[in-house]
């Protein structure tokens, strides 16, 4: 994904299936991948794997679990943000 504006849910879903991320995307993945797409269109970076644990009230473990490819290989990509 080239563009931050090409993302839509689907791109996700398919991302996270190409992943093999073990269940479907719930209501706590969505949760982080929004925060992390809002703070990228605010910001203008992808925020850190603390700052998002931190304001989604979740610690690196229950991260880990949800995006087991980790958070650059795993949440990133389906969030549709590249590290540049």
């Amino acid at each position: 994904l080239m563009d931050f504006n090409d993302w839509d849910e689907n791109f996700a879903l398919h991302k996270a299936y190409e992943l093999k991320m073990p269940e479907y995307l719930t209501k706590r993945h969505w949760d982080v991948i929004n925060y992390m797409r809002d703070y990228y269109a605010q910001n203008g970076r992808i925020p850190t794997v603390y700052e998002t644990c931190e304001n989604n009230n979740i610690d690196l473990d229950e991260l880990e679990k949800l995006f087991p490819d980790g958070y650059h290989r795993g949440a990133v990509k389906v969030a549709g943000l590249r590290d540049f």
